[in-house]
This record gives structure tokens, sequence and C-alpha cells, in this order.
């Protein structure tokens, strides 16, 4: 019997068509801002609940981070201590510092992370236009 070999599956990659939508929309004069600014949370969405990512929480030994692959930036991977670390860090004091080691500790984290923010300023760009021009007419 084969054994099954650990692949992922490109699908699990959708969410990058969105993301090159939502830089490279800018470019294309027959799209308004609303389709930026759709694409700009599906990006955002995507890349914090399903874009699959290290988990990067800490292990027992509290040295070092975990490997295991998660999907998305805010759950963990499948162990239970694991899960909705960095949401928890969010609301906890202090916890704002521990996020920004998390995402630092890697460039596989760090790039999304840069990614989201960016996408996040793409889709405020669009709802600033769509806004000027609702207001202007």
């Amino acid at each position: 019997m084969a054994a099954k070999k650990n692949q992922k599956s490109p699908l699990s990659y959708w969410g990058v068509i969105a993301i090159i939508f939502t830089f490279f929309g800018w470019f294309i004069p027959t799209l308004g801002p609303m389709w930026i600014m759709i694409a700009a949370a599906v990006s955002v969405l995507y890349i914090c609940f399903q874009m699959p990512l290290p988990c990067g929480a800490w292990n027992r030994d509290g040295k070092t981070r975990c490997r295991n692959n998660a999907s998305g930036f805010l759950p963990g991977c499948h162990l239970e201590q694991h899960r909705w670390q960095t949401a928890k860090l969010m609301v906890a004091s202090g916890g704002w510092t521990e996020i920004r080691e998390k995402t630092m500790s890697s460039w596989k984290r760090m790039l999304p992370a840069i990614v989201a923010a960016a996408t996040i300023v793409s889709g405020l760009a669009g709802a600033a236009q769509f806004v000027f021009a609702v207001l202007t007419t």
C-alpha cells in the first residue's frame, strides 16, 4: 500500500488571487473602488482565517515556537492550547508585544501580516475614493 503524500492542495491558496486583485486592481481603469474594497475584505479574511501558515505559538518548553500547520493568522494549529492564542492575546493586557514577537518570529508569518496591512490600506483607499465619488456627484 502506498503512503499518502503530504502535499497541500493548490485550492488552499485561492485567496492569493484576491490579494493580487486588490493590489493590481488600481491599474485597471474600468474597475471601481467598490470592487477593490470587496477584494481587500476577502483578502484580509483569507489571511486571518484560512491561509496555510505555521502556528507560531510557544511550545511547552517556552523557548521554541510551534511549527505545525495552522489555517490562518489568528487560529492556531490542531493543539488545543494553541487554538485562538493570538486572538486571546489581542484582548489581554500587554498581549500586543507578544503578537509582534510571534509575527516577527519567521518570514512565513511576517509576510502575510505585511500583506494584510497593505490590503487594509488599499481597502481604505478604495473606501475613501468611493466616498469622495459619492459626495462629488
